[in-house]
């Protein structure tokens, strides 16, 4: 299957939830370029507070199930995002013909006993042939599940 699918995580805590901070934050990259490998593969890129520098790793073959759902039929690739809690809201999911692109946001907030913790997913995918600089463009289709993240 030639899928290239990147992971870009962002961590941080209250600290940088607003002002500089969330300026910083919010100036962050979506999507980096992607290694020199054979599709399948999985890139993951994650960035966490102070210094917010990305740290990347590579892996072959797909995503695990309980993360995304990729289905390949008829030409078209089928793409889920598992989430691990039920919405009602959810959206359905994507189909993308060969050298489409999608990038799908979903925000969290956790909670531990002195503070609330917070993390940004970002999943890009491409389906078809890989070049390094494909996520740098807009993508083909976008799904936005951020929500208000209160406290």
């Amino acid at each position: 299957m030639d899928v290239a699918v990147q992971w870009v995580h962002t961590y941080w805590t209250s600290r940088s939830r607003g002002g500089p901070g969330a300026v910083r934050r919010s100036a962050l990259p979506e999507a980096f370029p992607l290694p020199d490998a054979a599709p399948p593969f999985v890139h993951t890129v994650s960035m966490d507070e102070p210094s917010f520098t990305p740290r990347s790793s590579v892996a072959s073959g797909l995503p695990p199930d309980d993360q995304v759902e990729l289905t390949e039929a008829d030409g078209v690739l089928k793409v889920l995002v598992v989430r691990p809690y039920p919405s009602w809201t959810r959206p359905a999911a994507v189909h993308l013909r060969p050298r489409h692109t999608l990038r799908w946001q979903i925000n969290h907030r956790f909670a531990n006993e002195d503070n609330w913790f917070y993390r940004l997913d970002t999943l890009n995918v491409l389906f078809g042939k890989t070049s390094a600089e494909v996520f740098l463009h807009p993508p083909t289709r976008r799904i936005d599940e951020r929500s208000k993240l209160y406290w």
